[in-house]
């Protein structure tokens, strides 16, 4: 074979090269056998080759082509040269090379692999009567925190567990054998601990990634390797996630209020302590606390407590800046907390409070829109101080440059601000104004103080004192807000009064034209700047999705390979594939972090939930890395399954976003409406000669010609908007595209700025007519826009899915309810002495000024004001407990009656919540209180009732019983966690009449 390989050579190097290489040519018929095939460019190369196992151990053959490709790779064996060849089809590893596994090798034997006609070399394998592992058993003993019960994993392998995880190794050998090692990265751990059943123990507390392996003894003491590396991987415990539920926004309140806040929080394996902190008007932060996480861990909670405002002695003006903070069950006292949204509640007159509550109950989170030109001023200064709380809560995940860029952001903001709000002072002073008028003098003697407190808080920024800078911005959003009260309250009185006010009512609409215009301006810039960066959300998510689509489809392919290899490697037996799983699982996780960022900063909870379905599918991967056969292959399709399910959510958010765009879009024009009809109105009452009049003039233009640069950007985003949604939202898309034509095709850009001089040039009554012109574009415009705005919300929703997630919260929050209830007595016996006001309730620890890890409240998790009565030995409700229950109580009412509605709207009945409403309208009467394990059981009734209710709810909304046990949406659970959950349901309805 070697001559005819040489000869074949050199015909090849004579053809090609020439007669001047006929030297090179003839020497390859010299060449050896094996070096002759070296050169061949076509060849199989085999790992291990020649080599020596324990009798009885599997072995892992590896095949890599050189020089061709084929899908059809197959592994030839025998036993003995009186015995044929068995022929084994080879998987395609990750790597690119081909793999397959020969089980229990008990004799010698001789393999080759072929492909594609190429064929490698014969090797042995021969065996030796060697100790060699026969099974792995591993249980585990999961950190206290997480309520697991002890897992025991048979013909084990990998081992993949959450930091502080405690496994057993137990260890069958193929034989008997004194002893052995246990190896972790090549080191010897500890020796093997001999049982009496003859299996060998060793211990590992899961503290780092690594790899482990076995050491057995032979019959002469010498140790020899027994089983393959396996990996130690460590599975990731998520951080816990808190949001206000409600209000869910900055909100307006009137001085003698009752606010309610309710906190919802998540955790992978139990939420361990809740918190509300707060300030006043910039003054040192309370902490008052709402749960702590005892007994069986609660993975979600929703809780909530009544700021009670008519005890704080509240002016028109104040301001409330609040927040959540919330820690997982991992070492309550050594853990980061981890912080909500920073929200703010204004303090405004009464019947201006309830005016603003009415007209922006439908928003779903503060800093938005609904805001008056008036209050823009407030509404940046509120949007840097939310700047700055986001970069001390998320300081971790930016890098010291990063961070440093912020930083400097937000000080030129607020520096920018101050600067406008100094601009406004001296336009007012220089008209004279704080001369002529006392309101107008209050409005001049508020704003120093405004700048005197930016200027405090730019200088923290420079200096990156963070914390330090958020007290003033708060300072100087209390006397902003305190301003546009004054100016508000002013105007108002000054329109009230009979016959107009003469010339007072002259100076009120003087002030009111240069209020709006350079607020209009800071708005506009505040506006840009937002649409700008949800621009950049948007192209950062469609960036992500693209890269999910990626994963599913890699996951797809891993979960096949590993379907394919469960077929030929039966349980327990090494199947390969780990490494890719791992890969995914890293990008997996990143894109997880990626989304989670992007929901942090957008406010976005269902963003967020959807990011932590991804981190779920992360995990899973890393279970199916860790396992083997058909359970490697289950863990790969749930993964496979969680990463279309997100996919699926983030296609349905972009889809949503015609709908977003189109609603932003008619806000901008009412808004353009709005100053249009203020501009009709200075157009008829112009005055006919003299300064006033040219004032007037100039005001008008400036007015025009900000409403002509919106008009401009509106039209960029109609066309911007229309591009993206063409193809997740057509009609939508067509109806947005519209609305940009409408602004072409009318010249409603050209009108605003034709009409700037015709407002001088021509008389009052001809330029009203164009101005009504421009009115009527407008209104065809937001005609247009409503039009997309219907066809984007086409999208179907399911009734009963919604009364379900309804259903879940009202479930979440009365277990939250029934573990305050049943704290135990000794947590807090020093609490019967009562807690007199909320303000009181604080442990005034400053939870952004104060101590702990990077600033935040180092809080143990304890209550340390008082404990909640318990069952067996109820200690009495002092009086704000009983107030807080109360409030929450009736809160909880109304959740119940929304969904009974809800219900009936679907012809669903649910005569389980009258019983349920009947027994919450008991907590309103003060009476019931006075016997807490009467309280504690009347609410454990409710929530039996509820929790039926979800049960059969879910059952209804998934079709199917067998899916509703996990409670969560997953198949995936802990051993036994399914049965204990149907005993459950059993149990509660052996203990009502007519079952469940």
């Amino acid at each position: 074979t070697g001559i005819i390989t040489g000869i074949a050579v050199l015909g090849l190097s004579l053809v090609l090269l020439g007669p001047s290489h006929l030297r090179l040519g003839l020497a390859a018929l010299l060449l050896p056998t094996r070096a002759a095939a070296a050169v061949n460019p076509y060849e199989v190369n085999i790992q291990p080759g020649d080599t020596t196992i324990a009798r009885g151990s599997d072995q892992l053959v590896t095949a890599t082509l050189r020089g061709f490709e084929s899908s059809d790779v197959s592994i030839f064996t025998r036993k003995g040269p009186d015995q044929t060849f068995q022929r084994i089809t080879m998987l395609l590893a990750e790597s690119g090379d081909f793999e397959a596994l020969l089980l229990g090798v008990d004799d010698p034997t001789e393999y080759f692999v072929e492909a594609a006609g190429v064929r490698s070399e014969t090797f042995s394998i021969d065996v030796a009567d060697l100790p060699y592992v026969d099974q792995l058993d591993l249980t585990y003993y999961f950190p206290r925190y997480t309520g697991l019960e002890p897992r025991t994993r048979e013909d084990g392998g990998d081992i993949a567990a959450l930091p502080g995880t405690l496994v057993e190794v137990r260890i069958h050998s193929t034989m008997v054998t004194s002893g052995g090692q246990f190896l972790i990265d090549g080191e010897t751990a500890q020796d093997l601990s001999l049982e009496e059943d003859g299996t060998f123990l060793a211990r590992l507390t899961v503290r780092e990634e690594g790899f482990y392996s076995i050491q057995l003894a032979r019959e002469n003491g010498d140790l020899v390797p027994a089983s393959p590396e396996y990996r130690i991987a460590l599975l990731t415990d998520q951080e816990p996630s808190v949001h206000f539920s409600k209000p869910g926004r900055d909100v307006a309140a009137s001085p003698i209020e009752e606010v309610y806040l309710e906190v919802s929080a998540n955790d992978d394996y139990g939420i361990g302590d809740v918190r509300i902190v707060y300030s006043v008007n910039g003054e040192k932060e309370d902490t008052v606390p709402l749960f702590q996480g005892s007994g069986a861990p609660l993975p979600e909670v929703s809780t909530g407590h009544t700021l009670f405002l008519e005890e704080w002695e509240l002016e028109p003006g104040d301001l409330i800046a609040y927040y959540a903070l919330v820690r997982d069950n991992r070492t309550i006292s050594g853990t980061q907390a981890v912080a909500s949204d920073m929200f703010f509640l204004n303090v405004r007159p009464l019947e201006r409070a309830y005016r603003q509550g009415e007209e922006s109950g439908g928003q779903q989170q503060g800093g938005g829109g609904g805001q008056t030109p008036e209050t823009a001023l407030s509404e940046l200064q509120r949007q840097i101080i939310s700047a700055t709380f986001n970069l001390i809560r998320q300081r971790d995940s930016y890098d010291p440059e990063e961070f440093s860029e912020n930083v400097v952001s937000v000080s030129l903001s607020q520096g920018r601000l101050k600067e406008q709000v100094g601009t406004l002072l001296e336009r007012m002073q220089n008209r004279g104004l704080t001369r002529t008028d006392p309101g107008f003098r209050d409005v001049s003697s508020i704003l120093p103080k405004a700048v005197e407190a930016m200027t405090n808080a730019q200088e923290d920024l420079d200096t990156e004192e963070l914390r330090e800078a958020i007290p003033d911005e708060q300072i100087a959003l209390r006397y902003v807000q305190q301003a546009e009260e004054t100016y508000e309250r002013y105007v108002t009185q000054q329109q009230q009064q009979p016959g107009g006010g003469g010339g007072s009512q002259a100076a009120a609409e003087d002030l009111a034209d240069l209020f709006e215009l350079e607020l209009d301006k800071l708005k506009n810039q505040y506006e840009t700047v937002q649409r700008g960066a949800q621009r950049q959300a948007d192209n950062e998510l469609d960036e992500l999705l693209e890269k999910l689509k990626e994963l599913s489809q890699r996951q797809e392919q891993q979960a096949e390979r590993q379907r394919r290899r469960a077929q030929v490697s039966p349980q327990g037996a090494p199947s390969g594939g780990g490494t890719a799983q791992r890969e995914l699982a890293e990008q997996t996780e990143e894109a997880a972090r990626e989304l989670l960022r992007l929901a942090r900063e957008n406010n976005d909870q269902q963003l967020e939930e959807t990011a932590r379905q991804l981190q779920q599918a992360a995990e899973a991967m890393r279970q199916s890395a860790s396992q083997d056969g058909s359970t490697s292959t289950t863990e790969a399709q749930t993964a496979l399954r969680r990463l279309e399910e997100t996919r699926r959510q983030l296609e349905e958010a972009r889809s949503d976003r015609a709908r977003r765009d189109a609603q932003t879009a008619i806000n901008q024009v009412e808004k353009l409406q709005e100053q249009q009809r203020d501009v009709q109105r200075q157009v008829r009452e112009l005055p006919t000669s003299g300064a006033e009049r040219s004032r007037a003039i100039e005001q008008l233009r400036e007015r025009k010609d900000q409403m002509t640069d919106a008009v401009s950007e509106l039209e960029r985003e109609l066309d911007r908007s229309a591009a993206s949604s063409s193809a997740d939202n057509p009609e939508a898309a067509r109806a947005l595209q519209d609305g940009a034509n409408h602004i072409r095709e009318s010249k409603l850009k050209e009108k605003l700025q034709y009409s700037r001089g015709t407002i001088e040039q021509w008389d009052p009554q001809s330029a009203v007519t164009l101005e009504l012109t421009i009115e009527a574009d407008l209104q065809a415009l937001r005609d247009e826009l409503e039009r997309a705005a219907g066809a984007a919300s086409q999208r179907e929703r399911n009734p009963l899915e919604e009364a379900l997630e309804e259903a879940r919260d009202l479930v979440r929050g009365m277990e939250a309810m029934e573990r305050r209830l049943s704290e135990q007595g000794q947590q807090g016996q020093q609490g019967q002495q009562g807690q007199q006001g909320t303000r009181q309730l604080g442990d005034r620890s400053g939870a952004i000024g104060g101590g702990g890890p990077d600033g935040w409240a180092d809080y143990d998790g304890r209550y340390s004001e008082a404990g909640a009565p318990t069952r067996g030995n109820p200690r009495p409700l002092n009086p704000e407990e009983i107030r807080q229950l109360q409030r929450e109580f009736g809160q909880r009412g109304n959740q119940v009656r929304a969904l009974r509605e809800q219900l009936r709207e679907v012809g669903r009945p649910a005569q389980e919540l009258r019983a349920v409403l009947d027994a919450m309208e008991q907590f309103q009467r003060e009476g019931i209180y006075a016997d807490p394990s009467q309280v504690a059981q009347l609410q454990q009734e409710i929530l039996d009732q509820l929790k039926r209710l979800e049960f059969g709810l879910r059952r209804e909304v998934e079709g199917s019983a067998e899916r509703t046990t996990t409670l969560s949406g997953s198949d995936e659970v802990p051993d036994g966690y399914r049965e204990l959950v149907e005993e459950y349901y059993r149990a509660l309805a052996r203990g009502r009449p007519g079952g469940n």
